[in-house]
């Protein structure tokens, strides 16, 4: 009952922020690509511009401006602001995402990407969510489920796109400091070369120390063990981004550091921590070609991202080890290069034509006494090296109301053999304002080399007879844009067929990997957005039929909630000062009670100064969440505790 009354409380308050004014119609040009589907100043490969009711896709797009204004302060947030989405940090310190109830410890199952180029480590398949600097971010959109032939694997989950600023004349610069010792600089600066080229430039540095996280964990052969862990982020970032015409060469690097606790090999009288050390590159090349009726792009990108991590009280109490790459993990990389044509035959048909190749290579895992790594202790992964192409074509064909979308990717790798994932769409337009649609797709998704090959006996145990995955979706969506309203709400349906998930082994007495059979999930989803000069109000909510229960078939679903929420507001008052609310709520999974985080934000312009307030989780609720690692684990993932403030200032030239 105390939970129900801070929802209510916090949507109450979210309410009175918001007057409607009507007025400002709400259009988007669309495209084939997930950066243009939503982006409303740019098309680059679609002959029509259309409205968000005509796109056959289920998407949302939030912009970075209007969630800070709510108080919402991470990229972390931003995602965990959309419909089916959480972002959570997991118990061994870094975020861990779940979509429509799809997860993975290492997030193998979504697809990250930074302007629409993917971004990921090719042993493991972390995802760099605290590697992008803060004001360089303009906006973020998710695909929930495949979604597109354009994206192959590590979608079978979702999609997510960062998309940073660009064609800005405008440059900004921000500090904070806040709870915990948080302190964080951040800036973007663009400039202009001539009529057709600019250079933008960002960069970040974060830290946070001295949180000490209270875990009370359970294990089966103790108790429960209660300690004290502090747990502390350092990261720092740069992006660069010079373009010319249609050319563009786009440079990103970032390392950071988290902090968790280590539930594998430790002394359980205490708990000790995890830290993860993180660094990646990402060089991505391209360039574009037009004529009256076609765009031809060719690219290229190299992506270099490795990590390591330290371990205390390995096989025995005072034992330190590091977890690391060899030569610093040189040999872990992605190279991926390819093309696209997209193609107008006439004013009611269009073709997409594209393939790419990638290669993903891993360096040697082993583990080392943390005060020598020369002579590696075990070998936990061996050096490895795959490639796989994909090729896909998409016909989008329109006829009066109705719009019909077909196109397939083929995918051959070379590990997990050759597989073709079709997707189709109908969507037929009622009226300017409403459109119904339906919408298939598939996913196809190989096991990471973990997944087939680590070798930590009595702790984790790879599964060389590992398939791929895949994962097909249906739904039913009923748009509407109206006004300065926008409202989408959707049902689904999703099959997981050879789905991979990790879980205790009784054979080798260890964490393993299992194809898990066939499962299906239902749900539905809502996403309201409604906007005016003065305020801006957003409620979202998923509900998941098969949430918090045991299946056989399906051992994640008792880690999935039945039921969240996101509702945002911000309300300008007077001339220079807004304030704002973000509201989340999770439900109930694993025998763990739902918990709702409420933050508030007042900010205050001056000129091309801003200066803000945020109070965070203001109800101070526990925010406790199942460990991952395991879907049948007894260890609680803690997220960050109690009511914590920030003050920042920002400058804009």
């Amino acid at each position: 009952m105390k939970k129900v009354t801070y929802i209510i409380t916090s949507l109450a308050l979210s309410l009175l922020f918001y007057k409607p004014v009507y007025g400002q119609e709400i259009d988007s040009l669309l495209d084939f690509s997930l950066e243009d589907l939503l982006n409303v100043k740019v098309s680059v490969a679609s002959t029509s511009q259309e409205m968000v009711i005509e796109t056959p896709a289920i998407v949302s797009r939030y912009n970075r401006v209007d969630l800070e204004k709510m108080g919402v302060t991470t990229l972390r947030e931003m995602f965990n602001f959309i419909p089916g989405v959480i972002v959570q940090t997991s118990l061994t310190g870094w975020a861990s995402v779940q979509i429509r109830g799809v997860d993975e410890a290492f997030n193998q199952k979504v697809l990250f990407l930074l302007d629409g180029v993917p971004y990921h480590q090719p042993s493991h398949s972390l995802i760099p969510m605290e590697g992008v600097p803060w004001e360089s971010i303009s906006h973020v959109e998710v695909i929930r489920g495949p979604g597109a032939v354009f994206y192959g694997s590590q979608a079978s989950g979702g999609v997510f796109n960062v998309i940073t600023r660009k064609d800005e004349e405008s440059s900004s610069a921000s500090l904070k400091i806040g709870s915990n010792a948080l302190y964080e600089g951040s800036a973007y600066y663009h400039k202009t070369l001539s009529s057709k080229s600019a250079i933008s430039f960002a960069a970040e540095y974060r830290t946070e120390d001295g949180e000490k996280t209270t875990y009370n964990e359970y294990f089966p052969d103790i108790g429960v063990v209660s300690d004290d862990v502090e747990r502390y982020l350092k990261r720092q970032s740069g992006l660069l981004r010079f373009n010319n015409d249609d050319f563009i060469v786009q440079l990103h690097a970032f390392s950071d550091t988290t902090v968790g606790i280590n539930d594998g090999y430790t002394d359980k009288n205490t708990l000790q921590p995890l830290t993860l050390d993180t660094t990646g590159q990402l060089i991505h090349v391209q360039n574009s070609w037009e004529t009256e009726r076609s765009r031809s792009t060719v690219f290229a990108d190299y992506n270099h991202y490795t990590f390591d991590l330290q371990l205390s009280n390995l096989f025995a109490p005072g034992v330190h080890a590091l977890a690391a790459k060899d030569g610093n993990g040189r040999a872990d990389y992605r190279f991926r290069y390819g093309g696209t044509v997209a193609y107008n035959v006439n004013d009611s048909l269009d073709l997409v034509l594209g393939a790419e190749h990638e290669t993903r290579s891993n360096d040697f895992y082993r583990i080392y006494a943390l005060a020598d790594r020369k002579s590696p202790l075990v070998t936990l992964l061996p050096k490895g090296k795959v490639n796989e192409f994909s090729a896909y074509a998409q016909v989008d064909y329109r006829y009066q109301d109705w719009r019909f979308l077909l196109g397939g990717r083929f995918t051959d790798n070379e590990k997990s053999g050759q597989k073709t994932t079709p997707r189709a769409g109908v969507v037929y337009k009622v009226d300017e304002h409403q459109s119904l649609k339906a919408l298939y797709s598939t996913g196809f998704n190989s096991p990471n080399p973990t997944q087939t090959n680590i070798s930590l006996p009595g702790d984790v145990v790879g599964n060389e007879q590992l398939t791929a995955e895949v994962v097909e979706t249906f739904d039913l969506a009923y748009s509407y844009s109206k006004s300065n309203l926008l409202f989408v709400a959707n049902v689904y349906s999703l099959t997981a067929n050879d789905f991979i998930q990790r879980r205790f082994s009784a054979e080798h007495n260890a964490n393993s990997f299992f194809n898990e059979g066939e499962f299906t999930r239902t749900g539905a989803e809502i996403d309201v957005q409604m906007a005016n000069p003065d305020n801006v109000f957003f409620v979202n909510l998923a509900y998941q039929r098969e949430g918090n229960k045991v299946h056989v078939d399906d051992r994640a679903a008792i880690n999935t909630p039945k039921l969240t929420v996101s509702v945002g507001a911000s309300q300008d008052i007077w001339d220079n000062h807004s304030i704002g609310t973000d509201v989340s709520y999770i439900g109930a999974r694993h025998d763990l009670d739902g918990y709702s985080v409420v933050n508030v934000n007042y900010t205050a312009k001056f000129s091309d100064i801003d200066l803000f307030v945020v109070v965070r989780n203001i109800f101070d609720q526990a925010i406790l969440n199942p460990n991952i690692s395991t879907q049948d684990s007894p260890l609680v993932a803690q997220g960050e505790e109690g009511v914590n403030a920030q003050l920042g200032v920002r400058f804009r030239f």
